[in-house]
């Protein structure tokens, strides 16, 4: 009798650890494409992670995707569609809804800084935002000391706060003519992509006057090409020493 119980409380037991592993290997799955689609540059808002979360993603697995995977991914897309007040509002979260974790805090920094507007015309007001992107950036150092990348913008956006509080005064007259400095002009971009910044940096091209002779664009030979060069080139003859 106590060995066919025991059968049965590990056949459950396989049966729900079976259970586990074929979730969580779609919600894998699901994560892997949003973020492929993220890399691609294609910014969806329905990625079907909702689909995929389930009571297994809520456990605190050592490994594998999580409700939290799914948060920072969403927080990562919003950002890069310039949503920006939704991350702006987690930045200001207090009690039980406050953000614990760095990852998410540092892009909800990030989308404060650029939510913040440092060229605005109302200095005092720029000065204001900035503080608060400041200590935005610094909750993430508490939480996260080698977040490297949150050390480097607390120290730009300290600094940029210190030129814009420390700058002249505009004279009078001067500030309703003082303006935003205007973005680059665009690449011509293939009209699937988004325009302006992504997700791997600002859209470039050589600098004017660049000479672009001096550039080869090497490309690998078609298969016939490939097929007439069989017989292999006579070479420099080689000369003994000795």
């Amino acid at each position: 009798m106590k060995s066919a119980i025991g059968g049965v409380v590990l056949t459950v037991v396989l049966f729900a650890a079976a259970l586990a592993c074929w979730a969580e290997a779609s919600t894998a799955r699901r994560m892997a494409e949003a973020q492929r689609r993220l890399a691609t540059l294609h910014y969806d808002a329905a990625d079907d992670l909702d689909d995929a979360t389930s009571i297994w993603s809520r456990l605190p697995w050592p490994a594998g995707t999580s409700e939290a995977d799914i948060r920072r991914q969403r927080a990562t897309v919003n950002y890069w569609r310039t949503e920006y007040q939704p991350l702006t509002d987690l930045t200001l979260a207090t009690g039980v809804e406050a953000l614990t974790d760095p990852k998410m805090l540092f892009v909800a920094a990030n989308a404060s800084f650029r939510a913040a507007a440092p060229q605005a015309t109302d200095r005092k007001s720029a000065v204001s935002r900035l503080d608060s992107v400041i200590l935005a950036y610094a909750d993430v150092l508490r939480r996260d000391a080698n977040a490297i990348d949150a050390a480097y913008n607390y120290e730009f956006v300290s600094r940029l706060r210190d030129a814009i509080a420390k700058a002249p005064a505009p004279r009078p007259g001067q500030q309703n003519a003082r303006k935003a400095p205007e973005p680059p002009p665009l690449l011509d971009t293939p009209l699937d992509l988004p325009a302006g910044m992504t997700i791997h940096g600002a859209p470039g091209g050589p600098p004017p006057g660049t000479d672009m002779s001096d550039f080869k664009t090497i490309s690998p030979m078609r298969y016939d090409e490939r097929e007439e060069q069989m017989d292999p080139g006579k070479g420099k003859t080689i000369q003994r020493k000795g």
